[in-house]
């Protein structure tokens, strides 16, 4: 019987499997510790984590832009009126979570090692819109928490990262075309757990962003392009955790950086609708009544590029905390993304499918290709004890995301439009 050995010599493909296999949990491991602070965590998001509608549509919601879920893809979402939106002023509010489960185990930054360096760490997104006529104002905050360890002291401490988003938009043109401008920001806290005043080390940064929607009354279109310039934040030391003469800095056994950089982000998409239920329709005092009578049927496609720049002398958001110099974002990130939402079963069921390319930030690995999946399913009126509209119909709703050494997967609970 011929060995594993001999087998593997004699097909090469399957000797470069075998090493790929074996390599990509050692890959972070090979990289030298951190030695100081002279670095940056390169702030770049690979997987797609969003609520449900963008996880199963891939990703590919620029185009779309619809409620708070769009603020994070486009910075014209603000002022864009879903269908069902009649009311002079409207409103809409957000809340989502990934759980530890869903990311644990697998190569999260896609940095070619298995496992993350904090198992429990949390994703959490959060935000609200409200719109006024024609102009629409919004903001979303993402949230990252780990849990560091103990320092000298003993006390507990742990690492919130945040990303901020605010954004003031209008429709001109009877709301063919929709503009955009904000603000968009990060941040990193080390603190002691429980004691939120009681800060460590900060940095935080913020700069500009803009973007456009074009909805065309006659047609079944969107196309949309928005840009978000770099932000650079730099350390700032607070009580004991204090530079040394070269500038290090020192806290619970790590090496902070001395910076960290959210790169630029280029994001341009298109969608079309098929069917007899249009994308957009114009505004007017019987809106509510004409969307209630339009048809539902639909099979609406959308794709988007999203480009991310370089980050210089940076490493890796694991690499930091496995303190490894492992550098990311060496050069510029591009990320296709597809999806496609239809409703099978009229005004019961819909579901979303759709794929994108995560490229890696790591020179020793590759991109690799999500497929993602998403249902949303109504099941009830019900007026919240006389708070909401008779009508009011409720859903339940839930995602998956898979790929190359990751799942992902999510739920929801809402009103159903």
């Amino acid at each position: 019987m011929p060995s594993w050995s001999g087998i593997i010599r004699r097909s090469p493909s399957l000797a470069l499997f075998v090493a790929v296999l074996f390599s990509s949990g050692t890959a972070l491991a090979d990289n030298p510790p951190l030695t100081g602070s002279n670095y940056a965590i390169d702030v770049y998001q690979g997987p797609v984590l969003a609520p449900v509608r963008v996880s199963g549509l891939a990703g590919a919601y620029a185009p779309i832009a619809e409620g708070v879920e769009g603020i994070s893809v486009n910075t014209a979402a603000p002022a864009v009126r879903p269908l069902y939106s009649s009311q002079h002023v409207d409103y809409d509010l957000s809340l989502a979570f990934t759980f530890p489960s869903s990311v644990r185990n697998t190569d999260f930054d896609n940095n070619g090692s298995v496992g993350f360096a904090r198992d429990d760490f949390i994703f959490t997104q959060l935000g609200g819109l409200i719109q006024w006529g024609p102009w629409g104002f919004g903001g979303v905050a993402s949230l990252q928490t780990y849990t560091l360890g103990q320092d000298a002291n003993g006390q507990l401490l742990q690492l919130n990262t945040s990303r901020f988003q605010i954004q003031l938009a209008r429709a001109l043109f009877d709301g063919e075309w929709v503009v955009g401008i904000g603000l968009r920001a990060v941040s990193l806290d080390i603190q002691v757990a429980g004691d939120e005043g009681n800060s460590l080390a900060s940095m935080s940064g913020l700069n500009a962003e803009a973007g456009a929607l074009w909805t065309p009354v006659d047609l079944p279109l969107r196309a949309a392009l928005t840009l978000r310039a770099p932000v650079h934040g730099g350390l700032t030391p607070n009580g004991p955790a204090t530079a040394d003469e070269a500038g290090n800095v020192r806290v619970a056994g790590l090496y902070l950086p001395s910076s960290i950089r959210l790169p630029w982000e280029l994001e341009a998409g298109l969608a079309w609708q098929f069917g007899s239920r249009p994308l957009q329709m114009p505004w007017g005092p019987d809106r509510a009544e004409r969307y209630r009578a339009l048809p539902r049927s639909k099979l609406l496609l959308t794709g988007s590029v999203l480009i991310s720049g370089a980050a210089s002398n940076a490493i890796g958001f694991d690499a930091f905390l496995s303190q490894k110099l492992e550098r990311s974002g060496r050069h510029i990130s591009v990320s296709p993304r597809v999806g496609a939402e239809v409703e099978p079963i009229e005004d019961r069921l819909q579901l979303r499918a759709g794929s994108y390319l995560e490229p890696s930030r790591f020179d020793t690995t590759g991109p690799r290709l999500h497929g993602t999946a998403s249902a949303e399913v109504r099941l009830f009126r019900w007026s919240v004890f006389g708070l909401m509209s008779p009508d009011t119909s409720w859903r339940i709703s839930g995602f998956a995301d898979v790929a190359r050494l990751y799942f992902g997967w999510g739920f929801g609970v809402g009103t159903w439009h």
